[in-house]
């Protein structure tokens, strides 16, 4: 279990938002394991020959968002505003720092006792090989995402107006303390996780390591 510490100035930055750079990790990991809530099944059974036929399922992403465990940051760039569209999110992954890269890579590498050859080419040109991760992603979203996102919003912003309502109702310490799940980031929410619940945070000062 992961332990996080904030001070009095993390607490400050606490924000919610929807993220869809979010929802495309969540989603494209449930995809993988085919194993969510039975509400997603649906969804499951309609999006995985798509994104089979597409390729997607031994592509990128495939490779950067394992079933379990560990996924680059930079692909979960924090929210920039309450509702960022997909290309401004895109904007910052392709964005990120060669350094930046290289360090989640071989963060990754380390939960995964190693990356392939796709990830060895992002990992010696990131910003050449990350136009190529985002198209796919693009691609992803039209797939899987884009058909639903109207219901998904709904969905998403129901919860970010709920969680904002109780923050406003108790300290945001002792609502961060009892009402957001251990897993839980601390700027985004989504739907993907079994229960409905919050996804896997990241590992810095949003989640697990």
């Amino acid at each position: 279990m992961a332990e996080l510490a904030f001070s009095a100035s993390d607490v400050a930055q606490v924000r919610f938002a929807v993220s869809p750079m979010w929802e495309v990790g969540a989603s494209f990991r449930l995809l993988r394991s085919g194993a969510g809530d039975p509400v997603h099944r649906r969804w499951l059974e309609q999006v995985q020959p798509r994104v089979a036929a597409a390729g997607l399922d031994k592509a990128w992403l495939a490779e950067l968002i394992p079933p379990t465990g560990y996924v680059p940051d930079f692909l979960n760039p924090a929210p920039t505003g309450p509702a960022p569209t997909l290309a401004e999110e895109l904007a910052v992954v392709v964005a990120s720092p060669a350094d930046r890269i290289r360090k989640d890579l071989d963060h990754l590498g380390y939960h995964q006792g190693g990356i392939g050859p796709r990830l060895r080419s992002l990992y010696a040109d990131p910003h050449t090989r990350l136009a190529k991760v985002a198209e796919e992603i693009e691609t992803y979203w039209e797939l899987a995402l884009a058909p639903y996102w109207a219901r998904i919003r709904t969905v998403l912003d129901a919860d970010v107006f709920h969680r904002a309502r109780q923050v406003s109702q108790y300290e945001l310490a002792t609502y961060s303390t009892n009402s957001i799940h251990r897993s839980a980031g601390t700027t985004t929410y989504c739907g993907w996780s079994a229960g409905h619940g919050p996804c896997p945070g990241r590992r810095r000062a949003q989640g697990c390591s």
